[in-house]
């Protein structure tokens, strides 16, 4: 994708109460389609959207449905937001590795990688990412807003799922991705306001590096045959991976 800078960068979303937030619009399939502008968002945490927000999305993104990939412990602590009780569908789909619980409050390994967390969400979490995908392939369920804290990793892994199941291309996945970048600082911010301690965490917790999911999307061909098959396997029929390209594409 040539111009992934740009293309981030007109696809942010305005929105002052979050800090990794765009829409996933213009992104281009494999066969020459693209995302439609404005049928699934991506963010981080959506606690502090305030009531400008809140109207920027129901009146100009016209919003209809929210996933939450976030644990139910964290959304006792953390909250949700008042923007979920002014949409259709609101509906908590954990996403989760080995041991269940949110990154920052557990021992990771300092591999380098957030690879190895993210092929643990498919062996863990395929059940709750098929019904994300069955969802948005639902009539009248979009747009939506797709979020857990940060937007980068649970958020990052199904969004790459649903691109790669629709055909968008791996490198407009990848820059998609990548897009997390420039707001790490923010979200690093904000994250050491609320816990001290997860300011300790290396700096590689934290990043969106593109060869990371290049990594990820390889290991998705070679070990489940590749994003078509993976669904499949995970639950979401030919027919249903179909109704979800129609829903998200435009030619």
């Amino acid at each position: 994708m040539t111009n992934g800078a740009t293309s981030s960068m007109d696809r942010e979303l305005p929105l002052r109460g979050a800090v990794n937030a765009r829409d996933l619009g213009g992104l281009q399939t494999t066969d020459g389609r693209s995302v439609r502008r404005l049928r699934v968002l991506r963010s981080d945490l959506l606690t502090g959207l305030d009531a400008a927000d809140v109207s920027f999305l129901l009146s100009e993104c016209g919003l209809r449905t929210i996933v939450d990939l976030r644990a139910p412990g964290e959304i006792g602590t953390d909250g949700t937001g008042s923007v979920i009780d002014a949409v259709a569908t609101y509906r908590n789909l954990h996403v989760y590795g080995a041991d269940r619980v949110r990154l920052d409050l557990t021992e990771v390994s300092p591999d380098g990688s957030m690879f190895d967390r993210y092929c643990e969400y498919l062996e863990h979490s395929s059940e709750n990412i098929a019904a994300v995908l069955s969802l948005l392939a639902t009539p009248g369920q979009l747009p939506a807003l797709i979020h857990c804290a940060a937007g980068k990793d649970r958020t990052g892994v199904v969004i790459a799922l649903l691109l790669a199941v629709a055909g968008v291309r791996a490198d407009d996945i990848i820059a998609d991705y990548a897009a997390t970048t420039p707001n790490i600082a923010a979200l690093r911010a904000r994250s050491a306001q609320a816990d001290g301690a997860v300011d300790r965490l290396p700096a590689w917790v934290y990043a969106a590096d593109a060869t990371t999911m290049r990594q990820f999307l390889a290991h998705l061909d070679a070990e489940h045959g590749g994003p078509a098959e993976w669904a499949t396997r995970a639950g979401l029929d030919q027919a249903t991976q179909r109704r979800l390209a129609d829903n998200l594409l435009c030619d």
